[in-house]
């Protein structure tokens, strides 16, 4: 996932926590710190412990309040609920709950993952 991209809002209940992409090209792979809570009705922004935030994520973080994601429909509801998913995984499933959910969500999360880049593959094949 080499998009380029350095922050993600994930969405959940009532805002969303955004997220500061780190790649690791060396292992191909990238991992994702947080940097604030946000809650969409107050606007209020919980800053991490010891991060300090820049004004390129407060004018994020203000864009976001201002505009949400940017999807419409039903991508807009695919990708909140995938926030709540991870939201409810991270901080709301008890240990058992999650043994019981990870198989499928993995898989879910394959699947979704091999539909997406076949569909782009298929899209960049496409003269325009």
């Amino acid at each position: 996932m080499g998009s380029g991209r350095e922050y993600y809002f994930r969405p959940r209940p009532g805002g969303a926590m955004l997220l500061r992409i780190v790649y690791d090209p060396r292992q191909r792979r990238s991992e994702m710190h947080r940097v604030a809570g946000i809650n969409a009705k107050t606007g209020a922004v919980d800053v991490t412990t010891g991060h300090n935030l820049t004004d390129a994520e407060r004018a994020l973080i203000d864009d976001w309040l201002a505009r949400g994601t940017g999807l419409d429909g039903e991508g807009a509801k695919a990708a909140d609920q995938i926030g709540h998913i991870a939201h409810w995984a991270q901080f709301r499933a008890s240990p058992s709950e999650l043994a019981a959910a990870t198989d499928e969500l993995l898989l879910a999360m394959q699947d979704l993952r091999e539909v997406l880049v076949r569909k782009a593959a298929q899209r960049a094949q496409k003269p325009e």
